[in-house]
């Protein structure tokens, strides 16, 4: 009996030695994941100075969650995205306060949305979002439902293309904006691979699936105007119109890119963070220039993509592994940044907020005299009023300025 029982207890211990090793070898082989480096930039020298995002307020806390990006209406209101689908419009009532009204909902309405990530492709989830040509107009970017068109003054929804003319859909399309002459929509996806839920998988990755799209409303079409490109982002025009800009989420990057000429250059380099969207600024004082959507910080003595990026094996095998989305970005020390950058290119200061309470700002613009960031995760809506008070001994509104000097 004894040696039947070794017999018995040695082949499930190979059993158990083989099941382990599947265990360790399965992620990597369902992994999508390609086994190349993955091209990050150079790693920042460590970040020093304000903490002027540590005074901002959070407004509608549990009820705005996840804006991603701003629309002012001519009337002064506030338009955004939520994570659950929704557009909504902030305005002052009446008796001067801020109130919140949902114009129209990207997908269906359910229960989970805005809760279960995985429910976004029902629900949909708006990114980027712009005033039309005519400012009655509001076009949207969904990251699942692609390029779509609302009537502000009837709430009436359309969509506009959900597939490129090379005969593939869109899988991540980011942001958009139109031409001053009307006709072409430009749109940045992120990846071809990866949906938005799966976007930490894309930085992981490597694959430079990205590209830079038309819509034109003159065929209904999209065409590509550049591919190959490591998740691109948010997308403007510089401020004389000609050219336009586009981040690059990971490695540190804004590319120009000329229409007319077909030229790409790199505009900007060395940001020391991811970045989200984009906006232009113009001063009161008559400088130029933008602010930028910052993410998880990318400086000495640590960042998570950079200790990875030479690593692709343990990359594939990481996005082999059942992890859950909301795991993946807790691993990222939270950490608030805003980036101000002059018409050159040159990011003459980035606001702080090393506590991470105000982090993973997608995207910020001045309105009424206030600072207002939303955040693709954030479940508030985050102002700093630009006055005259005073922070670490300097006026807010200079710290601020000083950036967008002439």
């Amino acid at each position: 009996f004894s040696g039947n029982f070794l017999r018995m207890t040695g082949q499930w211990g190979h059993v158990a030695v083989a099941m382990a090793a599947l265990a360790v070898v399965w992620p990597y082989y369902r992994s999508k994941v390609d086994v190349v480096q993955v091209n990050v930039g150079s790693l920042a020298e460590k970040l020093t100075g304000n903490e002027l995002l540590g005074r901002a307020e959070h407004l509608f806390e549990g009820e705005v969650v996840g804006p991603e990006a701003f629309v002012v209406e001519p009337s002064g209101s506030l338009l955004t995205g939520l994570s659950d689908g929704r557009i909504v419009r902030i305005s002052t009532n009446s008796s001067g306060a801020l109130v919140v009204s949902t114009l129209v909902r990207t997908g269906e309405n359910h229960p989970k949305c805005g809760r279960d990530i995985d429910m976004e492709p029902v629900c949909g989830r708006p990114l980027g979002i712009h005033l039309d040509v005519d400012p009655s107009n509001l076009l949207i970017v969904d990251g699942y439902k692609g390029l779509m068109s609302l009537n502000l003054e009837n709430n009436e929804l359309s969509v506009l293309a959900t597939d490129v003319d090379d005969g593939t859909s869109l899988v991540l399309p980011n942001a958009l904006v139109p031409d001053p002459s009307g006709d072409v929509i430009y749109i940045t996806e992120t990846s071809q691979v990866f949906p938005r839920r799966r976007i930490f998988w894309a930085a992981l990755s490597g694959i430079p699936t990205g590209r830079l799209l038309a819509y034109r409303r003159s065929t209904k079409t999209i065409s590509v105007l550049l591919e190959n490109l490591f998740m691109p982002n948010g997308i403007v025009f510089e401020h004389d119109s000609s050219c336009l800009l586009f981040t690059m989420t990971t490695i540190g990057e804004i590319k120009r890119y000329c229409p007319e000429t077909g030229e790409l250059t790199r505009f900007a380099t060395g940001i020391p963070a991811t970045m989200d969207n984009i906006q232009p600024y113009v001063h009161p004082s008559g400088g130029k220039g933008y602010i930028l959507g910052l993410g998880s910080k990318q400086s000495k003595p640590f960042s998570l993509l950079h200790a990875l990026a030479s690593y692709p094996s343990i990359r594939r095998w990481l996005c082999g592994l059942p992890v859950p989305y909301e795991l993946t970005y807790k691993l990222v020390p939270k950490y608030g940044l805003l980036g101000l950058m002059d018409k050159n290119g040159n990011l003459n200061k980035i606001l702080q907020d090393p506590s991470g309470r105000t982090s993973w700002i997608s995207e910020a613009i001045v309105l009424n005299g206030s600072l207002w960031m939303g955040s693709w995760l954030s479940p508030f809506l985050a102002r700093i009023k630009l006055d005259d008070s005073i922070h670490h001994g300097v006026k807010v509104w200079e710290e601020f300025s000083d950036a967008f000097k002439q």
